[in-house]
């Protein structure tokens, strides 16, 4: 029965860092259970936040921001500002670790030493992260203990594809099934191409979004955190007149049936973008 349900799931599903960082750059910064990372500024932050705070500690004392991890493994953003400059960092759980991290303000000569972004804009080069972030997310179906395997196959199994759906020329992006195993969260969704155009997933983002609401009214947005799947699997490419399924997993921090939770799909060298929002009310 395990030897079949790794089968099932496997044909439905996929299959040393620099010590200067500059200003407006997002890049990946490794911590370590037991470890602290420390990160330096030019000058002491004004403000210094990171997405999942359930997960990663943050000290700061004068110029220096002390990071520990509190989990094993994650990945989450962090964003500083320091003067005029302001940093978006990435953060992940790692088994080397970074130890110590300096921030040069814009004004370095270091900035001359990067690579030219040939004219990129910074919204493409943060779409350019989201996806390393989310291939360096993608681990064998074998991390997946058997149990919770045996569960999924009941969820891609039972399929209600079009009460949460967004279709953008011929594409349907679909939330099948939001589910709580033990403390994971598992997201199961749905692509169908409809087109006669191959469809690229260049990455999959999360948004976790809290309304104030007058139901009679207005929606009025007062919260929104970035969420970082600690692991998923995928078909990156769904071919024409084809159909792909998607498996997110996260740790399950700051979810109520009060959220919303808003759901993009990136289409790669595309204009075929996806979002649409589902209510964490249907978290079974």
């Amino acid at each position: 029965m395990r030897r079949l349900s790794l089968i099932f799931i496997g044909f439905i599903l996929f299959a040393n860092f620099p010590l200067f960082l500059n200003a407006q750059t997002k890049q990946l910064v490794r911590v370590s259970p037991g470890y602290a990372t420390v990160v330096i500024c030019p000058s002491p932050p004004d403000l210094v936040t990171v997405g999942n705070m359930d997960a990663f500690s943050i000290q700061t004392a004068g110029t220096y921001i002390l990071v520990k991890p509190l989990v094993n493994k994650g990945t989450t953003n962090m964003f500083i500002k320091a003067g005029s400059d302001s940093y978006n960092l990435i953060l992940t759980v790692s088994e080397s670790p970074d130890l110590e991290v300096r921030l040069a303000p814009a004004s370095s000569p270091l900035t001359q030493q990067l690579p030219s972004t040939n004219g990129k804009k910074s919204a493409e080069d943060a779409d350019e992260i989201s996806k390393n972030a989310a291939a360096s997310r993608r681990k064998p179906l074998s991390s997946i203990n058997p149990k919770t395997l045996g569960a999924l196959v009941g969820l891609f199994k039972n399929v209600d594809r079009y009460s949460y759906s967004i279709n953008n020329s011929r594409i349907v992006f679909a939330i099948d099934h939001l589910k709580q195993i033990q403390d994971k969260l598992f997201v199961v969704g749905t692509i169908i191409n409809e087109s006669n155009v191959p469809y690229d997933i260049g990455f999959v983002r999360f948004k976790l979004i809290e309304y104030n609401r007058n139901y009679l009214f207005w929606t009025k947005k007062i919260k929104e955190t970035e969420l970082e799947p600690v692991n998923e699997y995928y078909n990156s490419i769904v071919k024409p007149r084809s159909s792909g399924r998607l498996l997110f997993i996260f740790d399950k921090h700051g979810f109520s049936e009060n959220n919303t939770i808003q759901v993009k799909c990136n289409e790669e060298n595309g204009h075929r973008d996806l979002v649409l929002e589902v209510p964490g009310s249907i978290i079974e």
